[in-house]
């Protein structure tokens, strides 16, 4: 058990344990009221976390998800790559929700800042990994590089705000650079630079107030009682160490990072929190063991990003209705994708499909200490009842009797009450019991929808006890 002492706060961490897009940000905006600060460690505009609400979607990519909650303070960790201009439209976009971030959020002023450069690189070189072509990569390089040519590579939000003029002219040197070895017309991409350079400045008046200078913000905090959620951004799958070279993200996404890209001391730990989803997807390239269609998927994938094809293509061109009693995986896997609604928060694109995959979905828990987990879209696993399967299918451990995919009694969408989400039908409480003996974890929560009050919570994190 747990013992928390009597005198300062703790710190949850939150991670995604498959390739992103696990609904995160649901999980966060419920469980937001129970933590005095919400704090993100890593990545950056990369990120794409959806919030339902009445007024409207709301799609985050740097601020954390706890907008909503008026109390709850914001911090991003120096940990995180500052896309600026990308962060000034987030925070006018939130501002057309009614919330005022003033006092609230508070950037680490040693965040790396992604240049104009970065991104220019990204675009050029984002096909064969499928990145999100926001400068991520090329920016945190730069972090590691230093110095190149005898002038500084890595500029922190620090650095921008004590000379910006110095700091927007260093960020055209290095994209001038970049555009000298292109190939071909640069017009199109000198105009984006210069769209962007003529903003910078301002885009850094508008974050001033929101940078904090003190790394002993976070801590301070804590100490006093504070409580910390870390929410991560991308998910342990991608993790730029742990995950399938080279199709990762660029920075840590593993719980454990949320100490040192979320500047607290690790003695604050207290539970870390996974979530996952029923329908598993992927965005980008590499592996993905449970993919329904596997190879011929992954190329169909690859040929809709280059196409720049997207939900709006798909649903003109198949009858997801057709196809989900379909034989064939793959089309299968497309009905499923737009039954779902798998597609990117962020880019539109489609996301590769799979079946829950739960041999590695244990190998996260162990390996990165997972203590309970919320599985989304628990709800759409009614969709393959009438499917090639005739159930619920998921992927196991193969043994000498049996294939590595188990197929599990299915219940319909008729058994589900939108008025009572906690009643169950018994497949589902089944499904759940097979779920905990497989991951070896606690699921402290179903998702059963899109919005923040369809979750089936089962017990909450206070009731836990390893």
């Amino acid at each position: 058990m747990t013992v928390v002492h009597p005198t300062r706060g703790y710190a949850d961490v939150l991670v995604g344990l498959q390739y992103g897009d696990e609904g995160k940000a649901k999980i966060i905006d419920l469980i937001a009221p129970d933590y005095d600060i919400v704090a993100r460690f890593n990545g950056g505009a990369n990120a794409g976390h959806t919030i339902e609400t009445p007024q409207g979607r709301v799609v985050l990519q740097q601020v954390p998800c706890a907008i909503f909650q008026p109390q709850t303070l914001l911090y991003i960790g120096s940990g995180c790559a500052v896309n600026l201009w990308k962060l000034v439209a987030e925070l006018d976009q939130i501002a057309a929700h009614g919330v005022d971030l003033t006092g609230r959020l508070h950037i680490s002023d040693r965040a790396a800042v992604v240049q104009a450069a970065h991104i220019l690189i990204d675009e050029r070189d984002s096909a064969g990994i499928g990145t999100t072509k926001n400068g991520m990569g090329p920016c945190y390089a730069d972090r590691a590089y230093r110095m190149r040519g005898g002038a500084r590579t890595n500029l922190q939000l620090r650095d921008v705000l004590a000379d910006p003029a110095g700091a927007l002219e260093a960020m055209r040197a290095a994209a001038d650079a970049e555009l000298a070895g292109y190939d071909g017309d640069t017009s199109a991409p000198r105009r984006d630079l210069q769209q962007r350079l003529d903003s910078f400045a301002a885009c850094v008046e508008r974050v001033r107030g929101h940078v904090q200078p003190r790394r002993t913000w976070l801590a301070e905090r804590v100490g006093q009682g504070a409580r910390v959620l870390f929410e991560g951004a991308q998910s342990t799958m991608l993790d730029v160490v742990h995950g399938d070279q080279p199709f990762v993200t660029a920075s840590h996404t593993v719980p454990a990072y949320a100490y040192v890209g979320g500047d607290l001391p690790p003695r604050f730990h207290r539970y870390t929190i996974g979530v996952a989803k029923a329908v598993m997807s992927r965005v980008g390239n590499g592996p993905f063991p449970s993919e329904l269609g596997a190879e011929r998927s992954a190329a169909y994938f690859a040929d809709a990003v280059s196409a720049g094809r997207g939900r709006a293509e798909e649903q003109a061109e198949f009858d997801m209705h057709r196809l989900r009693f379909s034989t064939d995986e793959m089309e299968l896997g497309i009905a499923m994708r737009m039954l779902t609604h798998e597609y990117g928060s962020g880019s539109g694109r489609p996301r590769r499909i799979g079946i829950l995959d739960l041999e590695q979905l244990r190998e996260m828990v162990v390996a990165f200490g997972v203590d309970v987990v919320y599985l989304n879209k628990v709800d759409c696993l009614s969709l393959y009842g009438e499917s090639m399967f005739g159930g619920i299918p998921v992927r196991v451990p193969a043994t000498a009797d049996q294939g590595a995919t188990r197929v599990l009694p299915s219940f319909t969408a008729d058994q589900l009450r939108a008025d009572q989400p906690d009643v169950l039908p018994l497949e589902l409480l089944e499904f759940r019991s097979f779920v905990e003996r497989e991951i070896g974890v606690p699921v402290i929560g179903f998702g059963m929808g899109p919005k923040r009050d369809q979750i089936t919570q089962f017990f909450r994190l206070g009731e836990f006890a390893r």
